[in-house]
């Protein structure tokens, strides 16, 4: 009889068990998309890019192959804005660009050899690469030799890239930086927002030994000789509210940040000479 109740009891677990509703499992998280990378090469006087990349996050790295500095500045051109327009609005003079297009960030300026990278987050659309940065020979920006060249920023069917994690924020606006006067050496990754209410960039110079910035304020008042900072990148310029990434390897030493947008709002004059620009420890 006992025998006879347990086989009974197991039966019945076993038939609740098949009528009880399946538990859901979770489904796999599908990992985020890694950034995609780009790399472009600045010669004199020209680029050499892809000519279209999908929109979102992007890692742009900017490799020196001329004998002269240079950058990168991603614009997007407004919507209603030819490449011709673009040109026509160049003439006006400077930051006339910043009417007729979007400045979406880019690799600030670095010596001949050098290489940089910064992570920006580009919408769909047209867009111009350019190099502001002039000649030390003739004082000719590098743009009137050639070095604006067309990019289609599509949209994309992949899944979306993350967004960096950054373990310090720099915050532009006009017209200083605010961020800590000494920083760690080694690999950083460092978020810069742009909180206006013009544009701005974070470019960065290592000055030379027992070198300072006001050094660095007499040479670009009046460049003569040899500069005393060697440019290694940092963030180009971005629009009001835009945000991008900065990747670098900073090595022990003193720096300077410093901003060369022109203001409107002060007769086109760049905004280091109102005050942007400032020194900074690494160790």
């Amino acid at each position: 009889m006992k025998k006879i109740l347990i086989s009974i009891l197991l039966t019945l677990c076993c038939v609740l068990a098949a009528c009880s509703p399946a538990v859901p499992t979770a489904a796999p998280t599908e990992p985020a998309a890694s950034i995609p990378e780009i790399t472009i090469d600045a010669a004199d006087y020209s680029y050499t890019s892809p000519e279209t990349v999908n929109a979102g996050w992007v890692r742009v790295k900017l490799t020196n192959s001329g004998k002269e500095p240079h950058h990168v500045q991603f614009l997007r051109l407004n919507d209603d804005v030819t490449l011709e327009g673009f040109q026509e609005a160049l003439q006006k003079g400077p930051g006339a660009e910043m009417t007729v297009s979007k400045l979406m960030g880019g690799v600030g300026a670095i010596a001949p050899n050098g290489t940089a990278q910064a992570v920006l987050n580009l919408t769909a659309g047209e867009y111009v690469i350019i190099c502001f940065i002039p000649s030390p020979s003739d004082q000719v920006p590098h743009l009137a030799k050639g070095m604006v060249q067309t990019l289609t920023v599509q949209e994309s069917i992949n899944a979306a890239a993350q967004e960096p994690t950054a373990e310090l924020t720099i915050t532009m606006k006009d017209f200083l930086f605010d961020f800590p006067e000494t920083l760690p050496a080694g690999p950083r990754i460092i978020k810069v927002v742009n909180n206006g209410p013009e544009p701005h960039e974070f470019n960065l110079l290592k000055l030379e030994d027992g070198k300072t910035v006001e050094d660095v304020k007499q040479f670009l008042a009046a460049p003569n000789g040899p500069p005393p900072f060697l440019p290694i990148g940092g963030m180009n310029g971005l629009d009001v509210g835009a945000s991008g990434y900065v990747e670098i390897n900073f090595e022990p030493g003193t720096y300077v940040a410093i901003c060369n947008i022109p203001s409107p709002k002060a007769e086109g004059h760049p905004h280091f000479t109102l005050g942007m620009l400032k020194q900074f420890t690494v160790q």
